[in-house]
């Protein structure tokens, strides 16, 4: 085996005249690769360092002295602007790589077949956006052709903001050069996460990759810099003071040296202009979240606790050591706080007077309670009017006289992060309806958009203009903001405002108008997905014209994206799921929008995962308290109804319910008013309070509606309160007209919206239609495919097994009970387990009856004890009490509770009491009666006190008599034989 060539021993380029000051050592090692690139042994080298370390200034001098020495160079350079060039990047190395015709006519070829591959959906057995075989293949001969004649030196700039694809290339380039005249340098800059994870795990596989790390200068290589530029005296006299200001950064420190020289070398150290423009420059090119770091530091100091620097920038105290350590490791700070006392001024600086004003009256606010005195709590309130003023114009307080006037103004949004909308100062609202609404609308989410969007500070704009209030913490230049981009934002509010009051024809006519003057149409691309979700069937959803969906790449940010794509069917409900959690999980570190977090907990609700939006709602709920406005706090409490009725939890749904209500009246809540109210109308059915359920659903609703999936779930909320009445043929009606709903737009595929064929087939099981109600449940099943929607599932098992014969009614409700388990329906899986019991009784098996017994004891939730068909109300083995009066008023009146039955009669008796009595009087024992209802027997026995107070009877037999004819087999007082449970029983399941 031969050994490897190694550096000749005198080396030509002499590293002290050509590498940058301090940089030899790193220099040597990139010339000794060079020497092994041109003996025949490619390599691959990663220069890393952080913000200002030189990386730039090594590698660019390194490829001056490789082309010196005849290397063929091909140097490239990542840009944020194009990285979502495919292939971009390689385009780059080529048109450098001076190729002959023929050559360059085959790049040309690959390069734009390439880059049409990660432009357009690729075929399903090939991940969107990767390069063909023959593209990377081709690629590779041309620069192998390449090193054939010569060694090559590929030389890539900021390679954390190449395009995805070039990457690709490189990676395929990487893994064949190992015996090529190949050498590439990879520069990347230190970020808090990679940007390309698998990139760089692959690269570090290579045998031939190498790693160099350009460290911060030592006091000797600054004092070296000193020397080189102004002379021996200026560095013995500055070179402590320098790099205590600089820590060592190159960038920093030629910076602070510029200023020296332009000054003419008085005695003292100068920090001028070019030192602030530098350590400007290493900020707003540090990594976003360091920066967001530093502007807190700027604005509490450095003397604030991590505590309260997380509450003021809404991070997690658990990503602000990595930021912190960026900064240090940059040399920007030193001991927790910046190195030159004018840094933290400058900073906050070049931040929008909005943004400034709002962090500071947040900082405010956190320093009062934390207990600060007065005079700093003022301090910060002086200078965020003082921002705000400055922005909004002397009109307001002009007007009023008061030079605090703006302030409530600024203020009336909930959130510390919220500031005024373009033009709120010129907006004229009618009455204060009509302001609340505009306020809801504004801000619309996915599944009501009726929270506030909370302005976080790592919000990074992308693509059109937003149409709510939003603090961006990045660096903004003069002029960039302009009267065009606020009137921008004003038309597209009341585009957005016409179809929130479902103003349907309007909308349409003032969005076809807007969208006609040339460019225009650009900027609707965020309000069509909002209206692909609000209104299925009036225009198309832009997610059907992209093909198959990866929701890896355009929606893994955006919720509102992730959820019209699942509507459209181009993301499966499984990778929905994912990616709604990815952006769940974003959104606890503030960088996420409050409409994209609504449409991932719309996405987990939709695709059956009621159990994961309940997880997610809480620690947004947390984390968002007082801080937020009304309507974001409302909106969280609809969600967390929503999932709550969904997992059968009615109490928590009906809490919830309330308080999104009294959050928000229900005309501010546009055509969202829907949903809230057939999440109330629903839990109050199956809690058994028909009368303050008919109230919900009587209540007025904007026009509109019915075009809406809030429309949608108020039909289907009706249709489960007419059937809980007895009504079972209008509710066939209406679970058949949800069904028709959605057909016509198209979102069939998705039964958790609303599961209209178990609803159809509850009403057929009422009407004696066990055929129907088997067909629609198989259907039901059919549609579902092999996996996901675990709820529904076992929902559609219950019903077959009720409406089959019992050869299979234990197996399917076997099923049943784990798919409800695995669901989180806590109530389902409890009333499925009393049928399982039952079936094993009915099959002779007592013991896997007292075991599925058992487990019911264990749910969290009890089952509500389903409706006989005849009876005009449900009986719940839940423990309810009178609800008190919802707050929403009805021409005045609150909602009126139902008033009590008179002591001695039947409906005098509580539910519960109800349903302990109908046991009683078929001559089942109090321990029969507590196994059936899973409760104890001490509670049966209070409940039959009770209910002989009330009726003034003595005995079963006088219960019997008074309540209705015993059941058969039951007259001699022994208890009869568990029956299986009927097939109405599912009625309200």
């Amino acid at each position: 085996m031969s050994p490897l060539p190694v550096s000749p021993p005198h080396d030509p380029y002499d590293p002290s005249r050509t590498a940058p000051a301090g940089r030899e050592s790193e220099y040597r090692r990139l010339h000794h690769a060079l020497d092994r690139c041109a003996a025949g042994a490619g390599s691959v080298i990663v220069l890393h360092g952080s913000v200002g370390s030189g990386r730039s200034d090594l590698l660019y001098a390194f490829t001056d002295t490789a082309a010196e020495r005849g290397v063929r160079v091909l140097v490239g350079t990542g840009s944020p602007l194009e990285r979502e060039f495919p292939l971009g990047l390689a385009r780059q190395l080529l048109q450098g790589a001076d190729l002959a015709p023929e050559e360059a006519a085959t790049a040309e070829a690959l390069l734009a077949e390439g880059a049409a591959s990660g432009t357009v959906p690729a075929p399903s057995d090939r991940p969107a956006g990767r390069l063909t075989q023959r593209v990377l293949e081709g690629l590779f001969r041309l620069v192998r052709g390449l090193a054939e004649r010569a060694p090559v030196l590929i030389a890539v700039d900021d390679r954390q903001d190449a395009d995805p694809q070039s990457l690709e290339f490189l990676l395929y380039l990487v893994r064949r050069t190992r015996g090529t005249g190949v050498l590439t340098v990879l520069s990347s800059r230190e970020t808090m996460t990679p940007a390309h994870p698998l990139f760089e795990v692959e690269l570090a596989r290579q045998p031939h990759h190498q790693h160099i790390r350009l460290d911060l200068l030592s006091t000797e290589l600054v004092a070296e810099v000193l020397r080189t530029r102004l002379g021996a005296a200026a560095a013995e006299r500055h070179a402590a003071q320098a790099h205590t200001l600089t820590g060592g950064n190159p960038l920093l420190v030629h910076s602070l040296v510029g200023d020296q020289e332009r000054a003419g070398s008085p005695g003292t150290l100068v920090v001028g202009e070019g030192y602030r423009r530098g350590l400007m420059h290493c900020l707003h090119r540090i990594d976003p979240l360091a920066l967001h770091y530093a502007r807190g530091v700027a604005v509490l100091g450095t003397g604030a606790t991590p505590e309260l620097l997380a509450e003021l920038l809404l991070l997690a105290p658990d990503a602000l050591p990595r930021a912190l350590y960026l900064l240090h490791a940059a040399g920007l700070f030193h001991d927790g706080g910046f190195r030159h006392p004018t840094a933290a001024g400058d900073l906050l600086a070049a931040m929008r007077p909005l943004e400034l004003a709002a962090l500071h009256q947040r900082a405010g606010r956190l320093l009062r309670a934390a207990g600060a005195t007065a005079a700093t709590v003022d301090g910060h309130a002086r200078v965020a009017e003082g921002h705000l003023r400055s922005s909004l114009g002397p009109a307001p307080a002009a007007e009023t006289g008061d030079p605090g006037a703006v302030l409530p103004e600024f203020e009336r949004g909930g959130g510390p992060w919220e500031v005024p909308g373009p033009g709120v100062a010129e907006d004229v609202v009618e009455d204060e309806a009509e302001e609340e609404a505009e306020e809801a609308e504004e801000a619309a989410g996915a599944t009501g958009g009726f929270g506030p969007v909370p302005a976080h500070a790592l919000q990074l704009w992308s693509g059109p203009a937003p149409t709510g209030p939003a603090v961006e913490c990045v660096p903004t230049l003069p002029g960039t903001v302009t009267d065009a981009d606020t009137a921008l934002r004003h038309e597209l509010k009341r585009l957005r405002h016409h179809f929130w009051h479902g103003r349907i024809d309007e909308g349409t006519a003032a969005l076809a108008r807007f969208e006609a003057v040339p460019g225009q149409a650009v900027h609707t691309e965020a309000l069509r997905h909002w209206l692909a979700y609000w209104y299925p069937a009036l225009l198309p959803n832009p997610a059907r014209r992209t093909g198959p969906h990866d929701g890896a790449t355009a929606d893994r940010g955006d919720g509102m994206r992730l959820l019209a794509a699942l509507l459209a069917g181009t993301v499966s409900p499984e990778d929905a799921v994912v990616h709604a959690e990815l952006v769940l999980r974003a959104g606890r570190l503030g960088g996420v929008r409050t409409e994209s977090l609504t449409a991932a907990l719309t996405v987990l609700l939709y695709t059956d995962r009621a159990d994961r939006a309940t997880h997610w709602c809480a620690p947004l709920a947390e984390r968002a308290g007082a801080r937020c406005g009304a309507h974001w706090n409302a909106l969280l409490a609809a969600l967390r109804a929503e999932a709550a009725l969904r997992q059968g939890d009615l109490r928590s749904a009906d809490e919830a319910g309330r308080a999104a209500f009294a959050h928000v009246r229900p005309e501010a809540w546009g055509v969202a008013v829907g949903l809230p109210l057939a999440t109330m109308a629903a839990a109050r059915t199956a809690l058994g309070l028909h009368q303050d359920a008919a109230h919900f659903l009587e209540l007025a609703t904007p026009a509109g509606l019915e075009h809406t999936p809030a429309g949608l779930h108020h039909r289907y909320a009706l249709a489960g309160h007419r059937l809980a009445l007895g009504r079972a043929e209008q509710a066939l009606a209406d679970y058949r007209a949800c069904g028709d709903t959605m057909a016509r737009w198209g979102i069939d595929h998705l039964p958790a919206i609303a599961p209209w064929r178990l609803g159809a087939a509850r009403a057929q099981l009422a009407l004696g239609r066990p055929g129907s109600a088997a067909a629609l449940a198989d259907q039901q099943l059919a549609r579902l495919g092999p996996v996901g929607h675990p709820r529904i599932r076992g929902l559609a098992l219950r019903i077959r097994a009720a409406a089959g014969g019992p050869a299979e009614r234990t197996e399917l409700l076997e099923r049943a009970v784990g798919l409800l388990e695995e669901a989180g329906a806590e109530s389902e899986l409890a009333a499925a387990l009393g049928e399982l019991s039952e079936a094993h009784q009915h099959d002779g098996d007592p013991g896997r009856a007292r075991r599925a017994d058992r487990r019911v004891r264990r749910t969290p939730a009890l089952a509500v004890v389903p409706v006989r068909p005849q009876a005009p109300a449900p009986v719940s083995l839940l423990p309810v009490s009178p609800l008190p009066a919802s707050p929403l008023p009805v021409a005045g009146r609150p909602l009126p509770v139902a008033a009590p039955a008179p002591e001695g009669a039947a409906g005098g008796l509580s539910e519960a009491e109800g349903r302990v009595a109908e046991l009683a009087a078929r001559g089942l024992s109090n321990r029969d009666i507590a196994r059936k209802l899973y409760i104890t027997v001490s509670t049966v026995e209070q409940h039959l006190t009770r209910v002989y107070r009330k009726l003034g009877v003595r005995r079963r037999v006088d219960l019997a008599r008074l309540l209705g004819p015993v059941p058969s087999g039951a007259a001699d007082g022994t208890p009869p034989r568990p029956a299986f449970p009927r097939r109405a029983d599912l009625v309200a399941g």
